[in-house]
């Protein structure tokens, strides 16, 4: 069994599970404390989605699930060649997945196109912006400073923080 969340209801006194198994409610009932009154609905993770407050909270019942469709003789039947149907039904998963997974391959793909063609028309504009940016920096082509190290000046400024004196007895 595996732990998933642990939470708390205090003083809760019924717990119940819904017919499908994924909601649970805990409901602190008027019979067993005549405060508090409420119940709380939780999804199978754990998680609280709902609290409700009612004085005079009794019980909780949820509404029974539907008789099936089915005949018996017609459940027989799938139990007997349950086999055979899910083999079938997981080839038709299978496709429907490989189907999706391959428009979602080609999305992909022209997204990734798209992406190159904005980031090459990019390039293409900070090219042509060359001769602007130069004018702007007086002649110093900032796009490539390493390259031309003579062209700048590295100057060392040097601040006093704070001068200490200790005298050391002799």
């Amino acid at each position: 069994m595996t732990i998933m969340a642990q939470s708390e209801h205090f003083m809760a006194t019924d717990v119940e599970w819904d017919p499908t198994g994924r909601y649970v409610a805990t409901g602190v009932s008027w019979w067993g404390h005549k405060v508090d009154n409420a119940f709380w609905m939780w999804n199978f993770q754990g998680k609280l989605l709902y609290k409700q407050p009612l004085e005079r909270f009794c019980q909780l019942l949820w509404r029974p699930r539907p008789t099936t469709l089915l005949t018996a003789a017609l459940i027989k039947d799938l139990k007997k060649n349950m086999k055979r149907y899910s083999t079938k039904f997981a080839l038709e998963d299978k496709m429907r997945e490989s189907t999706a997974s391959k428009e979602q391959v080609e999305r992909r793909r022209t997204q990734m196109a798209d992406y190159q063609e904005w980031c090459n028309n990019l390039a293409e504009r900070h090219h042509a912006d060359k001769d602007k940016r130069l004018e702007l920096r007086l002649g110093v082509d900032t796009d490539e400073v390493d390259s031309h190290v003579e062209n700048f000046e590295e100057e060392v400024v040097e601040f006093l923080v704070s001068v200490d004196e200790i005298i050391l007895e002799e």
